[in-house]
């Protein structure tokens, strides 16, 4: 077998340049530790960029669920039902408000779905949607027209119609709102942005803006859901329900799938010929998402989540050490804030087997899988908090 380096020369032969990559190639995973070209083990306190956010990698679970539907059906195209599919979706409406699933593959396809759904169900002449500065919506071009400037540069020009505001202000979203706007798309929990929490009469205000103004509110889940913050969806911490929510990442354990669910008068604006994807929740992805729900209610994560997400905070903050700055999140989506640039303490915490995240340059992003052992979970402490103190 190749090891790192072969692996990583290769990757630059051959592979496109637009990811930052390590200058490490994992081979196998199963559940929070992975195992590069060779050989070295890792705690992974990021599961797959949010992707195992759920069962880590390689859960038994999932894995048999796969195989399963490996031998049955591949694919077969949405002009046909499949049982998978059904599922998954039944488990979405009921865990959540009653919605109606479109399955894409990714995150910022469930985003384009959500603009174009907002669009037409407003109507002729409303087509403004509002998003938050630090959001992240997603690269493509709608998506990426929420998405803040930086992302932008060299794609210009954007999808006309795009506002942005600051976040956890509801008197500037509320004056961005006109005769033109479709809808609002905010991220309960902002993700890339920084971990950024809102306050509840924030939310709570926004939904009281869209019902006034009878526009579409979008939550954006696509880093927070499906349980990673100690709830099925983020936004049930507050109270509300969306018109529209968006879910990828985690929701297929590890597999890509995602999906635009929406409240069924909003579900009924896409009739046949309005909007499609091919490969959308074919049933061997779409039973790796079934898998996935099943596991958190059969487990019982949301309640693992939100406590060793609080377990996390604490130990944090008992540890009192001056380049934290602040900890803060909800369940396993967390954010530690440092009072200098974490690049440092992300590649120290890399070469002592520990995968984290940076993000807006000082908040490091830890989202273990929620099946993490309380082992792992206290070796990977043991080194992140290690290299805290010298940093």
């Amino acid at each position: 077998m190749a090891g790192n380096a072969e692996l990583v020369a290769l990757t630059g032969k051959y592979l496109i340049g637009n990811y930052g990559r390590l200058p490490v190639a994992m081979v196998r995973g199963q559940g929070a530790k992975l195992w590069d070209a060779d050989g070295k083990e890792y705690i992974d306190f990021f599961a797959g960029f949010g992707a195992g956010g759920v069962a880590g990698h390689c859960h038994p679970a999932i894995v048999s669920a796969v195989k399963a539907q490996a031998e049955k059906l591949f694919c077969v195209g949405n002009l046909f039902t499949n049982e998978p599919q059904v599922g998954l979706a039944r488990m979405l409406s009921e865990k959540g408000f009653g919605g109606q699933s479109f399955f894409c593959h990714s995150g910022a396809e469930s985003v384009e779905a959500a603009l174009k759904l907002a669009r037409i169900t407003a109507g002729p002449g409303r087509y403004k949607i509002i998003s938050f500065n630090h959001c992240f919506h997603g690269r493509t071009m709608g998506a990426l027209s929420l998405t803040p400037e930086k992302f932008q540069k060299g794609f210009e020009p954007m999808l006309p119609g795009s506002v942005k505001v600051d976040y956890n202000d509801l008197a500037a979203a509320r004056a961005a709102v006109d005769e033109e706007t479709a809808g609002i798309i905010i991220e309960p929990i902002q993700g890339e942005g920084g971990v950024n929490m809102p306050s509840v009469e924030y939310i709570q205000g926004i939904r009281k803006l869209c019902d006034e103004k009878k526009i579409a509110m979008i939550c954006d889940e696509v880093w927070c859901s499906p349980g990673r913050t100690g709830k099925w969806f983020a936004y049930q911490h507050f109270g509300i329900e969306p018109d529209i929510l968006t879910i990828a990442k985690a929701l297929g354990g590890g597999l890509p799938v995602a999906a635009c669910v929406a409240k069924p008068a909003f579900a009924a604006k896409f009739v046949p010929g309005t909007h499609g994807c091919t490969l959308g929740g074919n049933p061997l992805c779409a039973a790796a998402g079934l898998a996935t729900m099943e596991l958190i209610e059969k487990e019982g994560l949301l309640a693992r989540a939100e406590k060793i997400g609080q377990q996390i905070q604490n130990q944090i903050r008992a540890a009192k050490l001056p380049v934290v700055k602040d900890v803060r999140g909800k369940g396993l989506m967390l954010g530690v804030e440092l009072t200098k640039p974490g690049k440092d303490v992300f590649i120290a915490c890399l070469a002592k087997g520990l995968c984290i995240n940076c993000t807006q340059d000082v908040v490091l992003r830890l989202a273990p899988a929620m099946v993490v052992s309380d082992q792992e979970l206290a070796k990977g402490m043991d080194i992140l908090l290690g290299v805290l103190a010298k940093a």
